[in-house]
């Protein structure tokens, strides 16, 4: 095979050019959904590859890539450096019809925004927007084009979120008086040190707010949001937030979170970190008098168990969430997993979260793992102080841990 040769089977591969005969696509008689690509890196590769796949399925066609770094080299031929001049570029026939965005938060409401006042659909990466004012706008954008934006919540594509929300609804265990969300990472220098924005709060005077509960498990606040049918910012009577870090960031990467309703709904009480010894699955678990229900969100599973101690493992269902977009921009009554005006709950959680003065750190009990790049702090009995935490509601500071700190612990109302 010829080199250009190579580089067009290279292309078609990549962007499912020819695959609207894949099996999904004969089946239906139903084009493939035209999709750019905002950011090829990061997530965006993760992207790339859904796209791929969903193209050989004949349900998308990739049809540009927009970054301002070199993309691979098989997207060589359908890159571009803005989305304006991607459109500018395209053919009709080529035009995309839905723009997913994978790129720095800090860019995406213009992004996004310029994508919905050009007619498209929008798939956009979490955190959505780094601020509740800019939630807002983007929602109204959003109606104003008539068009939809997803946002990537990873665990609102999995059923077991909306079998303990109607758990919670339905009163089937009981009275629940609090969601428990605990997350116990570990990430290393290397992972603060992948951009200029990781472990900020800000960069270049505009908020980028990469903190352990509004990035790497954004997902399990948002879906312990969700079971709790705490879906409006007027369903929030106040977060109180604990902000600390052990790794040399701005941002915080042990956070505690506790979001009390303004109704009857049960609070959700969060306590994360990515400084745990070693990572072990996220979970989110409610209890009452009739049992409990602990949901493993990342691994689609959950265990109940009965008020006489009987436990019964469960498995769920996971939809696609670029997937389940593609579908809507289809047949528009094929309602969204995960939309953006259910986002905005969580737009006020991380607005509690960038309100508040900057996180401190632990200055006690850490103790270092690993070498260069790959060294990770551990907090001594971290697992047990989030746990605790959970357990009686209260902040790090509030539970006698030796680096407590009364200073760190703030309380946040949204506006009226």
């Amino acid at each position: 095979m010829s080199p250009s040769a190579d580089a067009t089977a290279r292309l078609d591969a990549a962007t499912g050019r020819g695959a609207a005969t894949g099996p999904d696509a004969v089946a239906s008689g139903v084009a493939p959904v035209r999709v750019a690509l905002l950011g090829t890196r990061g997530f965006g590769a993760v992207h790339l590859r859904t796209l791929s796949r969903l193209a050989a399925r004949g349900i998308a066609r990739l049809v540009g890539v927009v970054d301002v770094a070199e993309p691979p080299p098989e997207l060589a031929g359908i890159h571009h450096r803005s989305l304006a001049a991607l459109l500018e570029a395209t053919p009709e026939a080529d035009r995309p019809e839905v723009v997913a965005i994978a790129t720095p938060i800090g860019t995406h409401l213009e992004l996004a925004t310029e994508a919905l006042a050009a007619g498209l659909d929008v798939y956009l990466e979490k955190p959505p927007v780094p601020s509740l004012e800019d939630h807002w706008r983007l929602l109204e954008a959003a109606e104003a084009a008539g068009r939809s934006v997803q946002v990537g919540f990873q665990a609102r594509g999995g059923a077991g979120v909306d079998v303990l929300r109607e758990e919670v609804a339905t009163g089937a265990l009981g009275r629940i008086e609090a969601v428990h969300v605990y997350g116990a990472w570990l990430r290393d220098r290397a992972y603060y040190a992948r951009s200029a924005w990781a472990g900020k709060r800000r960069l270049d005077g505009r908020r980028v707010a990469d903190g352990v509960a509004t990035n790497p498990l954004a997902h399990s606040v948002h879906a312990g949001l969700a079971i709790a049918g705490i879906d409006d910012v007027a369903d929030i009577a106040a977060v109180t937030v604990e902000l600390r870090h052990a790794h040399d960031i701005e941002a915080d990467d042990t956070a505690f979170l506790r979001i009390d309703p303004a109704g009857e709904a049960p609070a959700v009480v969060c306590a994360l970190t990515t400084v745990a010894a070693e990572q072990t699955s996220p979970w989110i678990e409610i209890r009452g008098s009739g049992g409990g229900h602990r949901l493993y969100y990342t691994e689609d599973r959950s265990v109940r168990t009965a008020a006489d101690g009987t436990a019964q493992e469960l498995a769920h269902e996971r939809e696609d969430l670029m997937e389940n977009l593609l579908a809507h921009v289809r047949d528009r009554s094929v309602p969204l997993r995960s939309p953006l005006a259910s986002t905005g709950v969580f737009s006020a959680v991380l607005e509690a979260t960038q309100s508040v003065p900057d996180p401190l750190p632990i200055e006690a009990g850490v103790t270092w793992a690993g070498e260069g790049e790959a060294a990770h702090p551990v907090v001594d009995g971290i697992e047990q102080t989030l746990r605790t935490a959970l357990a009686t509601g209260q902040p790090f500071s509030e539970l006698g841990v030796p680096w407590a700190r009364p200073d760190a612990v703030h309380r946040w109302t949204p506006p009226a």
